[in-house]
């Protein structure tokens, strides 16, 4: 009994101590566990960035140079490269261009100022039919109206005396013919100009590509005698040359355009002469019969 006894009295002195050991052991299993388990590849690391203050130099760079390859292409393609790297058969045609189209904005100037002036007289016109006497007709027209002459000639012509040949023309056929003598001056008043205009028109592109033809020409004996065909060597001489052409298209066109519109306005004051030459012929031939 008393073995059993102490076999029980054991039994209970050793369950505190398993149980502490297992509790010890549940603790430091995750440990051990952890411990065991492979470690994780370390992760791969970002490759450093290129430093801004390398690179912004290296792009301002570019764009300089960019800018200044764009620069070289205008300078190349500019009037003032064609003057300076151009022999004088191609200084000489710009210069003739140039006076054309001075000469077109003068004459295109004048000539709307002056069909300004015309078409105030003509208003004029209808006031001196209104009137009662041919004095008073021509003082509504005014001292410096263009249409004044003409009355004033036919009056002229009827009131002067022939003598010898002159006498032997009838009065009214002089009437006539000075009346017609100053519709021709009104008329070369309006036509002033007019043919420098069109020869303008006609010819300035002909001139241009006369430029082009002989700086090609020009370009290529150059090109011919550097032994190097590249594109770089070629594109600038050859658009030197096509200046000439764009030059001459820039100046016929404007020409021919103030020619058309000087024109048309110079058509209505013309016809507007004519038929009052025409009702003071009569009228001058009336009052003679009369």
């Amino acid at each position: 009994m008393k073995m059993a006894y102490l076999g029980d009295g054991l039994k209970r002195q050793s369950n505190p101590v398993k149980l502490v050991l297992a509790a010890a052991a549940f603790l430091f299993m995750p440990m051990v566990a952890m411990a065991q388990q492979p470690a994780a590849p370390p992760l791969p690391m970002e490759e450093p960035a290129a430093p801004a203050p390398e690179a912004a130099p290296a792009a301002a760079d570019a764009a300089g140079a960019e800018a200044s390859e764009k620069a070289k292409v205008a300078d190349a393609f500019s009037i003032v490269n064609v003057w300076t790297e151009g022999d004088f058969v191609a200084k000489g045609t710009l210069i003739l261009m140039i006076i054309m189209f001075a000469g077109s904005i003068y004459i295109a100037v004048t000539k709307a100022v002056d069909q300004f002036i015309l078409m105030g007289h003509m208003k004029k016109i209808p006031s001196f039919w209104d009137a009662n006497t041919l004095d008073e007709g021509l003082d509504t027209l005014g001292r410096n109206n263009a249409f004044r002459s003409v009355a004033e000639g036919a009056i002229a012509q009827a009131n002067s005396a022939q003598a010898g040949l002159g006498a032997r023309i009838s009065r009214s056929d002089r009437m006539s013919h000075q009346v017609g003598i100053e519709l021709e001056r009104i008329n070369g008043r309006l036509s002033g100009g007019m043919a420098f205009l069109a020869t303008v028109g006609a010819i300035c592109p002909f001139v241009g590509l006369f430029g082009t033809v002989w700086g090609i020409v020009n370009a290529l004996i150059r090109i011919t005698a550097s032994g190097d065909a590249s594109i770089e060597k070629v594109a600038g001489p050859v658009g030197e040359a096509l200046i000439m052409t764009a030059i001459g298209l820039a100046v016929a066109v404007p020409a021919v355009i103030f020619y058309n519109l000087l024109g048309r306005r110079n058509k209505n004051i013309s016809d507007a002469a004519r038929h009052f030459a025409y009702d003071v012929d009569k009228l001058m031939a009336s009052s003679a019969k009369a």
